[in-house]
């Protein structure tokens, strides 16, 4: 605790009242005070940022709206946090110290990352767009493959699936063995969502030819292909294909449990639609313990659903009236909780947000503009005020030389 005061006393103590400058260390103990005081963090943060502003300190603006963004963003407050990476973003366009450029391409990452997050896609794609083009002129290679990732999951989410696959396409040689076995399971699902089963297939069977580092994705691709074997009519196959799944999924050390609670109620679900009752309980058994790490998914209720269905079915009356309450409360519980998320949404609307910080941009440019041209209109009007004063007085003077000299000449004067 004494440490943490002698660093934000410290910090304080650094701002001067005369001339200023954001340095590295300086910035250094501010990223330490983010990790054990974040009071503190925010403190300095923006008597920092105010002293940056008033000096016209472009690597400390950038630096500590960078920061702030991060920060606010930790904390879930959004606005903030868009509203400081925007800043970022505005004043590393006008910035030119070392390593500026890669600062111009995360920051975008960050701000197209919550853009994506509260589905505002359009402007997701537009700074992932930005943070690949810098990234491209610097032949950043990570940030260009990192960046085109995230942008085809964005133009999946806005159902520009063409788009998304081709730009897959473009970054799966630089990519890493096991992001292409992410990029082989999206296209995969894109065909399979848009209808073409064989195309699907074709994806994740490359899935299956693995030697066993990347297992999840092979389970992933197992149970991919159980679900279209089931829509494709083949009940059985469908069944040993999610059973292999399973299998796959538990030999694997923490296993992803929203995927394993998926697999099994796949399975209970074929179970009980093929007339397998008592396999499809035991199914369900497995995973109704794992319901919980989907809570915030309207389909996981289903399983509550589907378990009333098959007591009755099992003539379990209690047990079915027990599932059915279950299903009824999870459901009513899950559309108070959207209600809350929809008024949270309208609270941080990001792209309300946005669009006023751009207006506010805009008018302050154009009232910059307007300052700028009244000065040199202002200064252009008095130095031709000046050059015509200057002229006349020339002209005088060069007047009054050549009446003198006329008048030595006529010998009026000596």
């Amino acid at each position: 605790m004494v440490k943490h005061l002698l660093l934000f006393t410290y910090l304080l103590s650094t701002l001067s009242a005369f001339s200023f400058s954001l340095k590295e260390n300086e910035l250094q103990a501010i990223y330490s005070l983010t990790k054990t005081n974040t009071d503190s963090a925010y403190t300095v943060s923006y008597d920092y940022l105010n002293k940056c502003n008033e000096e016209n300190d472009y690597y400390g603006i950038v630096k500590l709206n960078y920061l702030l963004g991060f920060l606010h963003n930790r904390d879930n407050d959004i606005g903030k946090s868009v509203l400081h990476y925007l800043e970022a973003i505005r004043y590393s366009d006008k910035a030119t110290y070392e390593g500026v450029m890669s600062d111009k391409i995360s920051v975008r990452k960050n701000l197209a990352h919550i853009y994506r997050i509260y589905k505002v896609n359009d402007l997701a794609i537009n700074y992932y767009l930005e943070a690949i083009q810098i990234a491209e002129e610097i032949n950043d290679q990570n940030n260009i493959v990192a960046s085109k990732f995230n942008l085809a999951l964005t133009y999946i989410e806005n159902e520009q699936t063409d788009l998304a696959i081709s730009t897959f396409e473009e970054i799966f040689e630089l990519s890493t063995t096991e992001r292409k076995k992410r990029i082989i399971n999206e296209i995969g699902l894109i065909h399979w969502k848009s209808g073409n089963l064989e195309k699907a297939k074709n994806y994740f069977s490359e899935l299956l030819n693995d030697d066993g580092s990347y297992r999840l994705y092979t389970a992933k691709a197992l149970h991919n292909l159980g679900e279209i074997e089931y829509e494709l009519g083949n009940s059985i196959e469908a069944i040993r294909l999610i059973e292999s799944s399973i299998e796959l999924k538990n030999e694997i050390e923490e296993v992803d449990k929203r995927s394993l609670f998926i697999s099994y109620k796949a399975l209970g679900d074929f179970l009980f639609q093929t007339g397998y009752f008592k396999e499809a309980k035991k199914a369900y058994a497995y995973a109704e313990p794992l319901v919980s790490s989907v809570q915030n998914e309207a389909f996981s209720y289903e399983l509550f659903r589907s378990l009333s269905q098959l007591n009755y079915e099992l003539g379990n009356q209690i047990e079915a009236r027990n599932y059915s309450s279950a299903y009824t409360n999870s459901v009513d519980g899950y559309l108070e909780m959207q209600q809350k998320i929809q008024e949270t949404d309208k609270q941080y609307n990001i792209d309300l947000i946005t669009k006023r910080y751009m207006d506010e941009v805009a008018k302050q440019e154009r009232i910059a503009s307007i300052l700028f041209y009244s000065k040199l209109i202002s200064g252009t009007l008095l130095a031709l005020l000046l050059f015509s004063v200057g002229y006349n007085w020339y002209q005088k003077v060069r007047m009054r030389r050549s009446i003198v000299r006329e008048l030595v000449d006529l010998k009026i004067i000596d």
